[in-house]
């Protein structure tokens, strides 16, 4: 059932997404608009990676079953990472020094999550 509900609240964040990005700008919505416009392309971008690493697990899985909380939390790690490259894009140029870094970012919260979870 929650499957179904981070399905459908991605599903709505891309609605979302896609009326902010035709309809306003970010002079227009003001600060508070900003902050759903990140909040909405986590959310797409949280059931998206929580959708693809059930399935690599599903895919790679050698049996044994993995915790949904531990994949909410993988999906959590890696869904930042986009965030980051824009908020990174807002005040700098994005090269390939800022990637690695990022990626080297939501490398360690992966092995974080499996460390302590």
């Amino acid at each position: 059932m929650r499957d179904k509900m981070i399905l459908f609240f991605s599903f709505v964040a891309l609605l979302v997404l896609l009326l902010m990005m035709n309809y306003t700008t970010p002079l227009s919505v003001g600060v508070f608009g900003v902050l759903v416009f990140f909040t909405m392309v986590f959310v797409f971008c949280f059931g998206i990676m929580f959708e693809l690493i059930k399935t690599f697990q599903r895919i790679l899985g050698d049996g044994k079953a993995v915790s949904l909380n531990r994949t909410y939390m993988y999906a959590t790690v890696v869904a930042f990472g986009p965030i980051m490259l824009m908020i990174i894009r807002t005040f700098s140029i994005v090269n390939i020094f800022t990637v690695m870094l990022v990626a080297i970012f939501v490398f360690l919260g992966c092995f974080l999550v499996r460390k302590r979870a």
